[in-house]
């Protein structure tokens, strides 16, 4: 007889002998990655805690009346919250496995939970793990309203999605599944699979819109201007067309990416 999983949120049917489905488990491990990547999300709060980016829309240039905070009090909660809940599972997974508990900081406790998910899974204290930790992910996500520079590093082999990276690292993770993607490979693919195909310039801008970017064909035409793309030949009414490699190449290159 199939069993609901305990996670308060979640209604999927259990196969096995677990307390939480593989789906909870999986949502568990990816939020861990999260917080545990040497570029990941206890990276993108230090920087909001910094403040070396805002959190806001700001005062358009107004003069504020109020003395302006020296950190993100959003993202200060968050952290707090996001710390306390981890290093409170590291704790009471230690009374249970032992072994040497992590460094108190977030990337480390989070890595060291991630070892334990399936450990987590067929545990009566797993749902209850899942349900805290992923919600203090939650959080500490929506704290962070605008990220650091991003480039696009490439589609996801595991599942397609494309996936992006802080400028100028060399890797970085799918946040669907996990999967490691190195960026200069992501690129290479990207650009290998695009070719020498010709397009127009509206035809360039359509294809990087199917990888979710809002770019227009005046924005390609600008890349001719400047130098960065070149005309390979004429289509129909003298059209310029652009190998389309080139295009994403000087896309991918672009801050704005």
């Amino acid at each position: 007889m199939l069993i609901p999983c305990d996670v308060p949120s979640c209604a999927n049917p259990i196969a096995d002998d677990a307390h939480v489905c593989a789906g909870c488990a999986n949502e568990l491990r990816l939020a861990l990655l999260k917080v545990g990547d040497e570029d990941g999300l206890a990276v993108d709060l230090d920087l909001t805690l910094a403040r070396q980016h805002r959190t806001g829309p700001g005062n358009l240039g107004r003069r504020s009346t109020e003395t302006p905070l020296a950190y993100d009090p959003r993202a200060s909660e968050a952290a707090s919250v996001l710390r306390n809940t981890l290093s409170t599972w590291c704790r009471l997974l230690h009374e249970e496995i032992g072994g040497k508990l992590p460094q108190d900081d977030l990337a480390p406790m989070a890595r060291w939970l991630a070892r334990f998910v399936e450990w987590l899974r067929r545990s009566d204290i797993g749902a209850e793990c899942v349900d805290e930790i992923v919600s203090a992910v939650a959080q500490a996500e929506r704290s962070v309203d605008l990220p650091t520079e991003r480039v696009l590093a490439g589609v996801c082999e595991g599942c397609g999605t494309p996936c992006y990276a802080r400028a100028g690292a060399d890797r970085t993770r799918c946040r669907d599944c996990g999967t490691e993607i190195t960026v200069a490979e992501g690129r290479e693919r990207l650009l290998r699979a695009a070719g020498d195909r010709l397009v127009t310039a509206a035809e360039g801008a359509r294809s990087l819109r199917v990888l979710g970017h809002d770019v227009s064909a005046a924005a390609v035409r600008g890349y001719a201007r400047r130098g960065r793309i070149t005309v390979k030949q004429r289509g129909s009414a003298n059209r310029p067309l652009y190998s389309l490699g080139d295009v994403l190449n000087a896309y991918l290159d672009s801050p704005a990416a």
